[in-house]
């Protein structure tokens, strides 16, 4: 399958905001220009006990090294399900990594990670959704768009089905997506913030809404236009192209009458809070938006409502670092095609237990970080035929960033140099990524990624190849020249075997018997609370997992953006990401992500890694489970999952 070209890092569909990836997500459809799953779709494959070919009593034929589907798609879109599909009574379990749910808001700033992202995904339906390939594909059965004006203004049409409902039976209408554009025009409301508005300095006073991002109010400075709240016809109106825009819309809305409800408002109060900007009405809107509909394990069923084809009937929480589980049951009001099973459990486990929880069916799909040991059972667990393994590129890329603003790089900002020297890209890429992909390679890029065709370029044009090779002395001299022998430097990540496992490849290059740095490991499954907050020291190892943004990169590096938590400020970045999003040729925008790309290496906002190799395993008899290369994970389709008969 060719895949199509994206921005290495991309976003929550809703805000535009970047989604972390505390595990490897699956094969993300924009990120690689190979055959990402093993067998070009429409062709036939191996079911994995030598039979390819149609498996008799379900209609389906084997196209994904042994994946069984209803019908065979023939793109990365969704497979067109049969006209007679049914839910089945049965239970598929399903573990994305370790890192818990936190939030039934997915638009909320400490909820902006994949694994929020899949259970969500199923209980939120839009207009589009991202396929296997990263192609933007439209989803008829929650609504239509129709762009009715290219010039400035740019004009969307947005109509919502009529028969959309959530699951306690109300309409959704355009007041849910004022709320989502409000949430973002009216976030903040520190006081200290406030007083620098008084004072004509930056910074504006908010009603209390912290979301993930705020790329709604930037583009769309009026708001959503709609003839009433109650309306599901609504405009977007772009003052100026936004080479985005089809993202700036996506499914991190809320059940506005339920906020209105807990916050004891009348749902008109709330519009009239919203289109006057009456701050003071929305402080209690803002609160229970942040946090009031479902969040760390507390939820009702009748405020923690549905849009998707799955609704929640439980939630396991074990607590902030680590586990729990959520079970997800068909959405009675559900208008669309019926969802695969009655149950799906999405449960976090340690990547660790994957492979044999696998093997012991306590697991029927997983998409763990592949490492060596996990590449070994998988491979051993495809050949008994009982099991299907799936590898492929992903839009999902490592790196290290600098956090700036509090720590050893904002006291000694020369400190970041000799960490970027001593940092042994080389040697990560060869110990922990090449035994799972013998082609994989140091990253030098941020916006390409290595497999794009025009990568080698791009790079050529923006890196010179100072980080190539690991100087260890160079490193040591800067550390001395700043008498910064044993600096502490804390390596946050979210936890995982093979992060630990470059922390102890870095330490020998930079630590104590290398360049003369005190390396810790302060890995923990709950750092993704702490990331964009930016409550952390030292540097930070995680992932950005892609789909098919071209302006992503806006909310991470320019100086304001919401998902900028490590202080890095460049001027020349801020003005090209205005470029990059403009209505410009292919020519111009490359030349745009050049330019920043140089300024990211020259002021050191991080370091790039590698590419991710993805990996997914299923139960053999589940038909339909597709790697993806986009950040929406391996359960991108899991309502279309189904055991075969």
């Amino acid at each position: 399958m060719k895949l199509r070209k994206l921005s290495a890092a991309a976003a929550i569909v809703a805000s535009s905001a970047l989604v972390l990836s505390g595990c490897t997500p699956g094969n993300d459809e924009e990120n690689g220009n190979g055959d990402a799953n093993g067998a070009e779709n429409g062709e036939t494959g191996d079911n994995g006990n030598g039979e390819g070919g149609v498996q008799e009593g379900t209609g389906g034929e084997f196209d994904q090294e042994g994946a069984l589907y209803s019908t065979v798609p023939d793109s990365g879109a969704r497979a067109e399900m049969p006209e007679d599909f049914e839910t089945q009574e049965d239970t598929i379990i399903v573990s994305p990594g370790e890192q818990p749910f936190v939030n039934v808001n997915n638009d909320y700033s400490g909820a902006n990670s994949v694994s929020n992202s899949v259970v969500m995904d199923r209980m939120r339906s839009n207009f589009m959704y991202f396929g296997t390939d990263l192609s933007i594909n439209p989803n008829e059965e929650f609504g239509t768009f129709e762009v009715t004006s290219e010039e400035d203004p740019f004009i969307v049409e947005y109509t919502i089905n009529d028969e959309a409902v959530w699951s306690d039976g109300t309409p959704i209408t355009a007041r849910d997506y004022q709320l989502l554009w409000a949430a973002q025009a009216y976030a903040g409301s520190d006081e200290a913030e406030a007083e620098e508005a008084e004072e004509g300095e930056e910074g504006e006073p908010g009603a209390g809404f912290s979301p993930s991002g705020a790329t709604l109010p930037l583009y769309v400075p009026e708001g959503f236009q709609s003839e009433s709240p109650d309306s599901k016809t609504f405009t977007m109106e772009l003052p100026e192209f936004y080479a985005d825009w089809q993202l700036l819309i996506g499914n991190s809305y809320v059940p506005a009458h339920i906020v209105a409800e807990q916050a004891d408002i009348s749902v008109e109060d709330l519009d009239t809070a919203i289109a006057e900007a009456d701050l003071d009405a929305l402080e209690p809107v803002a609160e229970v938006w942040n946090t009031g509909m479902g969040s760390e394990g507390e939820w009702d069923p009748e405020i923690a409502l549905s849009s998707g084809p799955y609704q929640m009937a439980d939630w396991n929480w074990e607590g902030e670092e680590t586990g729990g589980s959520v079970t997800l049951e068909p959405n009675p009001e559900w208008w669309g095609t019926p969802p695969g099973v009655d149950t799906i459990v999405i449960d976090f486990l340690n990547e660790d237990t994957h492979v044999q929880a696998l093997e012991n069916l306590d697991l029927h799909v997983i998409e763990p970080q592949a490492d060596e040991d996990v590449k070994l059972g998988l491979d051993s667990l495809a050949e008994t035929g009982d099991f299907v393994v799936h590898e492929g590129d992903v839009a999902t890329w490592e790196h290290i960033d600098f956090q700036y603003q509090q720590g050893p790089f904002a006291d000694t900002p020369e400190l970041a140099e000799a960490f970027a020297l001593c940092l042994p890209r080389q040697e990560i890429v060869d110990q922990l990524i090449a035994p799972v992909n013998p082609d994989a390679e140091v990253l030098n890029a941020r916006e390409k990624l290595a497999f794009e065709d025009d990568y080698e370029d791009f790079v050529a044009e923006s890196y010179d190849g100072r980080y190539d090779e690991a100087d260890v002395d160079a490193a040591a001299e800067i550390i001395e020249e700043n008498d910064a022998v044993g600096t502490t430097v804390e390596i946050n990540h979210f936890g995982q075997p093979r992060r630990s496992a470059a922390v102890e490849i870095i330490n020998t290059y930079c630590g104590s018997e290398g360049a003369g740095f005190d390396i810790v490991d302060a890995g923990t499954p709950d750092f993704g609370a702490e990331l964009l907050e930016g409550n952390w020291s030292g540097v930070a190892m995680f992932a950005w997992a892609g789909s098919g943004q071209v302006v992503s990169g806006l909310n991470i590096y320019s100086s304001d953006g919401a998902q900028n938590a490590t202080g890095f400020s460049n001027e020349t970045v801020d003005e090209q990401w205005r470029v990059v999003g403009d209505n410009v040729s292919d020519e111009e925008r490359t030349e745009a992500l050049v330019e920043i790309e140089k300024a990211l290496w020259d002021d050191l906002h991080g370091i790039p890694l590698y590419v991710h190799p993805g990996i997914v395993a299923a139960d053999a008899s589940i038909a339909n489970v597709r790697l993806t290369a986009a950040q929406s994970s391996v359960t991108w389709n899991a309502e279309q999952w189904q055991r075969a008969e």
